[in-house]
This record gives structure tokens, C-alpha cells and sequence, in this order.
């Protein structure tokens, strides 16, 4: 099955050439790294790590543009293992895309069926399940980014959850982690935006808590300020699960919140990208 963009043309140009303009003011926005990506040549020699935002380009696309930037440098992976939260209701709790390919303005990269299969038999709560998928944003608008740095060098294994419970994160980062003692060349995104429409510096204070958390890779404190404080960061349990698949050290790249691109500071949604090699 090939999997149709469902917001192209709404979080980011549907138009390949506008598209790929998009993507390079991302990169050279003033909340961007501030230079075009330098994508190394070689193979991604080890598993490694990236958090990023999903909202509109426009809103988050240049903190997002932090993490590839940095990840370029590491080399080009065999297999994006994309990880992110559920927002429409639709399909099965850890929901895994089986096979076919996932198309976007700038083309079609293909489902790695191999990685989905031994990640699904060594997981007691993913199942296999496309509808969970055709009309979520959330992993799609990784993937020009993708795109723009590999070309269609790479394959990807889509992973939506409605389930975010610290039990969910364990198993799936139990079967992923089999998975990588396999394949070596691994690139894992997780997914998320943080605080939600609150007003600048209650969402500053609030994502403060959650950053303290993933830099001290305490996945309990993550749960517990999620809980205690009224978090609404919506991709937690893609975060928990790549906080236990303990890839390396974690370095914060950059934060900001929908209000520092709008200038609207009553209600705004933070965004954090961050690396693990």
C-alpha cells in the first residue's frame, strides 16, 4: 500500500520545489541552526537518536530543523525507526505500518518490512495495523526532512501510539532494542510537542520540568511531572521509549514555543529538539 500525505498542503507546502525552499528557510531561520545541513557520506556506524517537534512548519519546523542538522553529521542510516503520538483515535493502541511505502511532495520511501516484523514478534503490544496511520500528522512531517537529507537512500518503520503508558514504552523499547542488536544502522525519532496552550512563560516553566527530566534520563520523573504539574506534552511515551533505549548521551539543541514565531504569548505549544549518540 502506498500511504498518501494527509497534510501536505496544511503543516507544509504541497509542492516539491516550494517544499524544498521550506525546508532550506527552516535551516537558515533565525530559530534555525543558522546553516544548511552537511550530511556525511558514510553509513550511520551505531543506533542514534533525535526528539522533534511535529506542529505546522511555520510553528516548529525550525527547531525540528536542529535535530536533522545535527544528525546529518553522523552519517546515513539504514532504517528511521519513527516513533509519535496518536492524535486522531483511529486503529490500535502501538500501532506498526506493515509494508508498501509512505509518499510525500518529494517523493516515496519505503516500509522497512524486515524491522517491522522482528519489532512486532518481539513486542507484546504492537500490532500490526495501517489505519492507525493513513491521517496522522505526527510522524509524517519528519519525513521531508528525511527527504531533504538522504534522498530515498533510507527505510522507515512508523510506530503511533495511543497507549503511552510507561508499560508500552518498556515493551517497545524491549523490542526495538532487539531489533538494534541486529541493525546497527538505525536512526529512532520520537515524536512530540510539549506544553499545550497555555501562555508563554506557564508553558516555559512547564517545559522546563519535562527537559530536566529526559536530560537526566529519569523516565519516572517524566511520568511523575507529566502527572503532578498538568504536562500536556502529547508524544511522552515515544520520548520514554527512546530515553530506555539508552543510545548515549543526551544534548538539548533548542526550545522555543509557537509564540516566539506568532507573537501571540497567551496561548502558545512548546517545541524541544534534542539528539542521543
Amino acid at each position: 500500500m502506498t500511504r498518501k500525505p494527509a497534510v501536505a498542503g496544511v503543516f507544509y507546502p504541497s509542492g516539491k520545489n516550494m517544499l524544498l525552499d521550506t525546508m532550506k528557510d527552516l535551516f537558515l531561520g533565525p530559530l534555525g541552526p543558522g546553516s544548511l545541513p552537511s550530511v556525511s557520506e558514510k553509513p550511520l556506524e551505531k543506533p542514534a537518536g533525535i526528539i522533534s517537534p511535529h506542529a505546522g512548519y511555520i510553528y516548529s519546523g525550525q527547531v525540528a530543523a536542529w535535530a536533522f542538522h545535527k544528525v546529518a553529521k553522523l552519517g546515513i542510516p539504514k532504517t528511521v525507526i519513527l516513533i509519535g503520538p496518536n492524535h486522531t483515535g483511529y486503529g490500535s493502541s502501538v500501532s506498526v505500518f506493515p509494508a508498501g511505502e509512505w509518499e510525500t511532495p518529494l517523493g516515496s520511501v519505503e516500509i522497512d518490512e524486515e524491522a517491522t516484523r522482528i519489532i512486532a514478534e518481539n513486542s507484546s503490544t504492537v500490532q500490526v495495523d495501517m489505519s492507525a496511520h493513513i491521517l496522522e500528522h505526527s510522524l509524517e512531517v519528519q519525513i521531508p526532512f528525511l527527504q531533504f537529507l538522504y534522498g530515498d537512500s533510507f527505510k522507515i518503520v512508523p510506530i503511533t501510539l495511543k497507549d503511552q503508558s510507561p508499560r508500552v514504552a518498556k515493551d517497545l523499547s524491549t523490542a526495538i532494542s532487539r531489533y538494534l542488536s541486529l541493525n546497527f544502522s538505525t536512526l529512532i525519532i520520537a515524536s512530540t510537542d510539549l506544553n499545550h496552550y497555555e501562555d508563554h512563560q506557564t508553558t516555559l516553566k512547564k517545559d522546563a520540568l519535562v527537559i530536566e527530566a529526559i536530560e537526566e534520563n529519569d523516565v519516572e520523573k517524566l511520568y511523575r511531572n507529566l502527572y503532578e504539574y498538568d504536562i500536556t506534552m502529547c508524544g511522552y511515551g515515544a520520548v520514554a521509549t527512546l530515553m530506555l533505549l539508552e543510545l548515549g548521551e543526551v544534548r538539548i539543541l533548542k526550545h522555543a514555543t509557537s509564540g516566539d514565531v506568532s507573537g501571540d504569548v497567551l496561548e502558545v505549544v512548546g517545541y524541544m529538539s534534542a539528539i542521543y549518540a
